[in-house]
């Protein structure tokens, strides 16, 4: 209940946002794995400055269409306005921006350090959005993590996490908050809580082994890991895995998605 209140207070901020033509930019802020892709083209009105036109969030991208698709966002922290993202309204409540997806082999999850960072893949399909925008995004309003899984029976499980964020490069993207757990999946990613990302070509974990590149995929990797949802599709060695649903089971699909949380929410209330 408390959070479809702040996702109406949200919107009403939105439309006074709007109504205000300010030109400072607002930050804003079960589980269903078959979903239909629909690109969603906005009619923006080009008397309106470039960078007030954008929204910076799929709260925001989303509140008048409330479809889920392919939506351009800007990311204030890399002065960039013109970033095409998925946003997931079919998920609890709606406002979700998607930062990783498997559903299939078609994509090389095997990258290295430069791939991870700047992201690669498809966004409707197979995709990673880089560790510089995941971390832009979660350093520039306080975010809230969303993890949806299936296993090849069909059933499925989703981690919730109230606050997600990540460090910058210099401090080698480190999962740096992982707050409040709820789900049914088991909260198998508390573990790589403070750990740095690693790659085949940069190794920092903390085992003698390179875990990146026995795994074969970017990840917060410690001795090895708990979950690694970039492994080898299909490879039930050290494939898609979230060791508290099966431990030696690669998911058929896990979706990673984030939304401004209600500390966020709260302040952007406050700066309206």
């Amino acid at each position: 209940m408390f959070r479809f209140v702040n996702i109406i207070l949200l919107h009403c901020v939105l439309i006074a946002f709007s109504q205000n033509n300010a030109t400072s930019t607002v930050c804003d802020c079960n589980c269903n794995c078959d979903f239909q892709i629909e690109v969603i083209n906005d009619n923006l009105d080009e008397e309106m400055p470039k960078r007030s036109s954008k929204p910076s969030s799929c709260m925001e991208a989303t509140a008048s269409s409330s479809k889920s698709g392919v939506y351009e966002i800007q990311i204030q922290n890399l002065n960039v306005t013109d970033v095409e993202v998925f946003c997931e309204e079919g998920v609890d409540l709606g406002g979700w921006l998607v930062i990783q997806r498997r559903q299939s082999d078609s994509v090389n999850f095997t990258r290295n350090w430069r791939g991870y960072k700047e992201g690669f893949g498809n966004i409707t399909e197979n995709y990673w959005i880089g560790l510089e925008k995941l971390h832009a995004l979660t350093n520039n309003c306080e975010q809230e993590l969303y993890i949806q899984m299936k296993r090849r029976n069909g059933r499925e499980y989703h981690a919730k996490y109230s606050e997600f964020l990540i460090g910058n490069e210099v401090e080698g993207y480190a999962l740096k908050k992982l707050s409040d757990y709820s789900g049914d999946a088991g909260d198998a990613f508390r573990l790589h809580r403070r750990l740095k990302f690693s790659t085949y070509d940069r190794d920092n974990d903390s085992d003698l082994r390179n875990c990146a590149q026995l795994f074969k995929g970017g990840w917060w990797f410690d001795e090895c890991y708990y979950c690694n949802l970039n492994g080898v599709y299909g490879d039930d060695r050290g494939g898609v895995n979230w060791r508290s649903i099966e431990d030696n089971e690669s998911l058929s699909f896990a979706q990673m998605l984030i939304r401004p949380n209600r500390n966020c929410l709260r302040r952007l209330m406050l700066r309206n």
